[in-house]
């Protein structure tokens, strides 16, 4: 160094000494020998803490310069035969020595800074990036001996050593600090640094540490002579998170504010280097979702492309998530579970279509996640996976959300093969009911799989029209599930066709069919109850061969007129509408017109008391028996007699003409069982 050069010189030339040695103590720290001139014994260092300006020894005499603004002293050694006088000349290059080693020590402390925030952008071990922090911390603030970076862990509610330097051993490792307590703890709880320069200080702040702590914390590491303490909290994104602290142990107390400002620079580092950390670890979190989302999306995808079918999705999605799992397809009502001996008999059908969103619920104590498979705004599906609310973790969340699309692909893949099939088979039975010849008819019923049987019946059912095509296809499935589940043994052919269903049983016995009107009552009932729509079922006449079913189909179509026509939404069978099916396709307003024209006449209330047409309808009803009629109306026979010419006067009628008796059987007919009287 230039300076430690002019030093030698002057005490050459000017000072004219042949023995003598500088030595010099940075920051209160040992000192060390920078120069030697010609003294060959070995001598001991000045003493550290002496604060008088000339130590005189039995050879030598130590002339000290001291600089309290940085605890720094420099010290020259000269010889006790050696005459030196010029010491005040000599201070000025003194001074010019010290600066120069305060300008070296800032160069130092830079380079330092420099070297850990090039450290700071190589995001590699946390721990060792932190610990290599507090080495350079600990080597531009010399003082320090020791420096320990506490964490804190909200699970524990409790700050835990992070990394450390400078003694401790992996004992300190079981150390929990509880806010507010210790020095470290009250450093967290305040948000505020900490210099401690005098024992009493350090001790009265660590009086309320856990008889625990101390413990691991003496068997970590010896404090000799404890003098100073600086504390810092760290900052990651506006919330406390950390403390940094270093220990100086000696006789006297150095560390200093200076040191406390450069610790709270390398504990911005920290905070730093924490929050790279996270942003880090977040960046990478999403990436390896987003590497795991495309991997399960292409083994989902290519599953769904080589038509393995739900069942084999389900167990794929089972091996991903680790949970028992269920896919029910509410277009068809089939359930698809895995394992594949599992078998759920919840009502998720009700649950789904009151809404369209994920949600957990426990059903027959069991907790499940229930995801809706949602195709146009229409549930066609449903997804219940058997898992605790806190094991749905993002990655389990993200395979069920990618497994929901591929599912819906799937059943509207199965549902459009299903529509394909229905419109083809409506074509083909549409040619066979009108086919006549025998071997016609035969080779139709080939091509729609209609097995030759004893008795056919031919069954038509309507549901409710609806504005969205979607979910109209979807009900026609549902409807045709239903009845393939339940009456499946006895279906000889079934589809769909806009919101009709055709269905065409087949029976052994002619009792059977008995068995299935039954079942329609009840499917009928459960439909309108769960769906809260109308449902019109039609049932032709079990006939005997293949070859009547167009008759019974025609007889169906016709019943299912007559529900229509009748704006009735229930269920009949063509035998039992009787002498209605005249009237299937006579609209209702000329119904209506034709009771109104009989009745009305009788309505007035012109002619005093007499209820006539009370009195029309009883006489009807008895087969125009006056002694019944009197008697049922509590009038006398006389009475009755008066009161049917009245009728007859009115209606321009005669109950001796026979046209006339059929016009009234029939207004009162259809006054009592078709229409209401306006």
């Amino acid at each position: 160094m230039e300076t430690l050069l002019k030093i030698e010189q002057f005490l050459k030339d000017d000072c004219r000494l042949s023995h003598f040695q500088v030595w010099q103590s940075i920051k209160g720290l040992n000192f060390s020998l920078v120069l030697s001139h010609q003294f060959d014994d070995e001598t001991h260092a000045p003493e550290r803490y002496f604060n008088e300006n000339i130590r005189i020894y039995d050879t030598f005499i130590d002339t000290y310069y001291h600089y309290d603004s940085n605890h720094s002293t420099i010290v020259i050694r000269t010889s006790k035969s050696s005459v030196f006088n010029n010491k005040q000349e000599l201070k000025p290059i003194i001074d010019l020595y010290n600066l120069q080693l305060m300008l070296d020590r800032e160069i130092y402390i830079r380079n330092k800074m420099m070297d850990s925030i090039r450290d700071i952008s190589v995001l590699e071990d946390l721990d060792d990036l932190l610990k290599k922090i507090l080495e350079n911390a600990l080597s531009v603030i010399p003082a320090a001996d020791m420096g320990v970076l506490w964490m804190y862990e909200a699970s524990l509610d409790a700050l835990f050593p992070k990394a450390w330097t400078g003694g401790p051993n992996q004992e300190i490792s079981k150390m929990r600090m509880k806010v507010g307590e210790g020095i470290i703890g009250k450093t967290f709880e305040n948000n505020q640094s900490f210099i401690l320069r005098n024992i009493e200080g350090i001790i009265s702040e660590s009086s309320n540490i856990s008889s625990d702590n101390l413990f691991h914390l003496y068997n970590s590491v010896k404090f000799d002579h404890l003098k100073s303490i600086i504390s810092v909290p760290i900052k990651v994104e506006e919330s406390i998170l950390c403390v940094l602290i270093v220990y100086q142990n000696g006789p006297y107390p150095l560390l200093t504010k200076d040191d406390q400002q450069l610790l709270e620079s390398f504990s911005d580092q920290v905070s730093i280097v924490l929050r790279n950390s996270k942003l880090y670890q977040n960046l990478k979190k999403q990436n390896d979702l987003l590497i795991q989302r495309d991997a399960i999306h292409n083994t989902l995808i290519k599953l769904s492309l080589q038509s393995k079918g739900l069942q084999k999705i389900a167990n794929e999605i089972r091996k991903m998530i680790n949970h028992p799992l269920m896919i029910a397809d509410l277009t068809d009502h089939q359930q698809y579970s895995s394992p594949t001996h599992l078998k759920w008999n919840f009502p998720l059908e009700n649950t789904i279509l009151k809404t369209q969103s994920f949600f957990t619920e426990t059903i027959y104590s069991q907790s499940l996640y229930i995801h809706p498979i949602i195709a146009i705004d229409v549930p066609i599906g449903v997804m219940a996976v058997e898992m605790e609310e806190d094991e749905l973790f993002p990655l389990n969340k993200m395979i069920i959300e990618q497994a929901s699309s591929v599912i819906a692909l799937e059943i509207i893949r199965n549902q459009t093969l299903m529509d394909s099939y229905y419109q083809s088979t409506n074509d083909l039975f549409n040619d066979f009911i009108n086919c006549r010849e025998y071997n016609l008819i035969r080779k139709k019923a080939i091509e729609l799989r209609i097995d030759d049987h004893p008795y056919y019946m031919a069954i038509v059912i309507q549901i409710l029209p609806h504005a969205d095509f979607h979910f109209l296809n979807m009900q026609m499935h549902k409807l045709i599930s239903q009845i393939k589940k339940h009456l499946g043994i006895y279906v000889s052919i079934v589809f769909g066709y806009g919101n009709k269903v055709t269905l065409v049983c087949h029976f052994n016995h002619n009792a059977n069919q008995d068995y299935v009107k039954k079942k329609l009552e009840l499917f009928h009932n459960n439909w309108i109850k769960v769906h809260e729509e109308s449902l019109k079922i039609g049932i032709g006449t079990c006939y005997p061969s293949m070859d009547n079913i167009a008759k019974s189909y025609s007889e169906a179509d016709k019943a299912l007129s007559f529900l229509t026509s009748r704006q009735l939404n229930s269920i009949v069978n063509y035998q039992d509408i009787g002498i209605n099916h005249l009237f299937i396709h006579q609209p209702i307003d000329d119904l209506n017109s034709f009771v109104n024209e009989v009745f009305h006449p009788l309505q007035s209330n012109k002619d005093g008391t007499l209820d006539l047409e009370q009195t029309l309808l009883a006489f009807m009803e008895n087969d125009r028996q006056a002694t019944q009629t009197a008697k049922l109306l509590h009038i006398h026979v006389n009475t009755l007699y008066q009161r049917i010419k009245r009728i007859e006067e009115k209606l321009q009628i005669s109950f001796s003409n026979t046209e006339d008796i059929l016009k009234i059987q029939l207004a009162c007919y259809l006054r009592s069982s078709i229409v209401s009287l306006n």
